[in-house]
Order: structure tokens, then C-alpha cells, then sequence
């Protein structure tokens, strides 16, 4: 019995404890008259923002049904028509005892009277989405529960703004012009965006593929290579026998006079000079092109393909070997 009789001691210090923490200070009432007084002014003078401000920070220090009720006049007055009718409506839940201050009683009968006044002047609001049914749906920025989607949702009036939004669809986004006391209906179906195709996977060889050799390029310039040597080889042979008719003639002739007798061999001798420097000349041409296309070609990059190695040829034949 004695430990039932401490915890409930406790219990009621701490119910005390916690109903003098919520009782307003004197600093608190103070301040609350004050801004009370400044509501009240602005009020008389149609300046609803400041009015609305003053008398909800008053409200907020000292609650009480005339606070309250000045409160939802200024936001009244500021088209604010819903939470007008929210705090007329708290003050109907709280309710004032009969022993309260006859301000507060004439403030409960205020909040009735301006509450039938007001409710209709409500503006009302019914979004009704098709497509799709879990779209979020906001009214002024202000979300709209589920449960309200579909039914008659409370609105100032003047100029409601709808968003709806919901992923994978197009935003929707409508501004209603609705009047006092008036009901708009407004059916909402948002279109898909368009699917974004997923990234194809791609293999090694689809992102880079290395050059292969041009087996008609590596043709082409064997065959220089080969016909060049060709012709540098026919050159050489045909300049010694250049060579050899210049010194047969410098025997016979004397300085720039020849017998008769040497006229065939001069004829051979200036024929075998021209095809001489004929061949020579194609065939530098032609080596020296079989070389640029042989090793300017792209190397083969996979492993096991043939390599090509040129080996020049010295010799009585000029020339170039591979190996594939």
C-alpha cells in the first residue's frame, strides 16, 4: 500500500510539473496583449497579412477563443477562406465553460454565426484521376490525401492551381478559376513518357575492331617489289653492257672520231645506255612504292596471324624477300 501511495504521489507532482510548465508566464500574457492590440489595429485598417501574424503568434503564447476568432476574420479577409473556416471550427470543438469571461462566450457565438456566413462562400474542388489511380495530386502546392482524391476537396476561391504527378508519366499542371460558393470538376488521365531503351551490351570486338591486312595491298606490293628488282636487275645488266661497248668504242675511235666500221656499235651502245637508265628508273620507282605500301600496311593484331619480315637481297639481283 505505501509503494501504491508513493507512485501515485509522483505521479500527481508530475501532472503538476507538467501543467505549470504549460501555463503561460506573465512575460508570455505580456507579450500576448501586446500583439493582440497591433492585430487589432491592423485589423481596423483592412491589413489582414499583419493582423493574421499578430494575432496567431498571440495565440501561440496564450491560447484562447478571442485570439482565435480574430485570427480567422484576418485570414478572411485574406481570401483564406479554409483555414478561416478551421479555426472557427476549433473554436466550436474546444468549447468555452460557463463560468468562462463573457469575451470568451461572445467570441464562441461569433464563430458560429461567422462560420454558417462563410462556409458558403467555399469554393470546391473535385479531382478525379483515370490514369494512374496512385498519382499524387496537390491542390495550391498543398497535398491532397488519397482518401479526398475523387470527392469534393474545400478550396479558396479565385485561382486553385491542380498539379498531378506520378513516375514514368508527364506532369499535369491546370489553373481553375473558381468562385464562391462554386463547384469545378476536373478529370485527370497523364501520359506515359517514352521508354527509355536500355543500353545493349556490346562485346570487346563490337567497341574495337582491329584492322586486318589487305591481302590485295600485300599482293600488290610483292609484286612492285618483285618487278622492280626485275628492272633494276635488267638495268644493271644493261649498263655493263653500256659500260663494255664505251670501252670497245674508246679503243677504236679517237677522241670524238669514229671509223665507219663502228657505226653499229655506237647504235648499240647509246640503245643499251637508254634501256639501261629506263630500267634503273622503274625499277627505283617500283621498289621504292612495293616498300611504302608494305610498311605503311596496318599490323594484324590478333595473336597467331602471320608476321611479315622483308629482307633485302644483295647480290647480282636486287630485290626483296617476305616470310608470311
Amino acid at each position: 500500500m505505501k509503494l501504491v501511495a508513493l507512485g501515485l504521489g509522483l505521479l500527481c507532482a508530475l501532472l503538476f510539473t507538467a501543467v505549470a510548465w504549460a501555463e503561460p508566464n506573465e512575460a508570455d500574457r505580456a507579450t500576448a496583449r501586446a500583439l493582440a492590440l497591433e492585430g487589432h489595429a491592423a485589423l481596423t485598417k483592412k491589413d489582414y497579412g499583419t493582423a493574421a501574424d499578430r494575432f496567431g503568434r498571440a495565440d501561440a503564447l496564450v491560447h484562447a477563443p478571442t485570439l482565435v476568432v480574430d485570427w480567422a476574420r484576418a485570414l478572411q479577409g485574406l481570401g483564406r477562406f479554409v483555414e478561416a473556416q478551421e479555426k472557427y471550427e476549433l473554436v466550436l470543438r474546444e468549447g468555452v465553460d460557463s463560468a468562462a469571461p463573457k469575451s470568451w462566450l461572445h467570441a464562441l457565438e461569433d464563430a458560429k454565426k461567422e462560420l454558417d456566413a462563410l462556409k458558403p462562400r467555399l469554393a470546391w474542388v473535385t479531382v478525379i484521376l483515370r490514369d494512374p489511380p496512385e498519382a499524387t495530386v496537390k491542390i495550391d502546392g498543398v497535398l491532397v490525401p488519397p482518401a479526398a482524391v475523387g470527392v469534393k476537396r474545400a478550396a479558396d476561391p479565385g485561382f486553385p492551381k491542380v498539379t498531378v504527378t506520378a513516375p514514368g508519366y508527364e506532369s499535369f499542371e491546370q489553373t481553375l478559376t473558381v468562385g464562391p460558393g462554386e463547384e469545378k470538376s476536373l478529370e485527370v488521365a497523364l501520359k506515359k513518357l517514352p521508354e527509355v531503351a536500355a543500353p545493349v551490351a556490346t562485346s570487346p570486338e563490337d567497341v574495337y575492331r582491329p584492322r586486318k591486312k589487305n591481302q590485295t595491298r600485300r599482293m600488290a606490293s610483292y609484286v612492285l617489289l618483285a618487278g622492280g628488282g626485275v628492272a633494276l636487275a635488267t638495268g644493271g645488266v644493261f649498263g655493263g653492257l653500256f659500260l663494255n661497248k664505251r670501252s670497245q668504242l674508246a679503243s677504236e675511235c679517237l677522241g670524238d672520231s669514229c671509223p665507219s666500221s663502228s657505226r653499229s656499235k655506237i647504235t648499240t651502245y647509246h640503245a643499251y645506255g637508254d634501256i639501261s637508265g629506263v630500267a634503273l628508273g622503274v625499277g627505283v620507282a617500283a621498289v621504292g612504292t612495293g616498300l611504302v605500301l608494305l610498311l605503311t600496311e596496318p599490323k594484324a593484331e590478333e595473336t597467331g596471324s602471320a608476321g611479315v619480315r622483308v629482307h633485302p637481297l644483295l647480290g647480282p639481283l636486287v630485290g626483296a624477300e617476305g616470310t608470311f
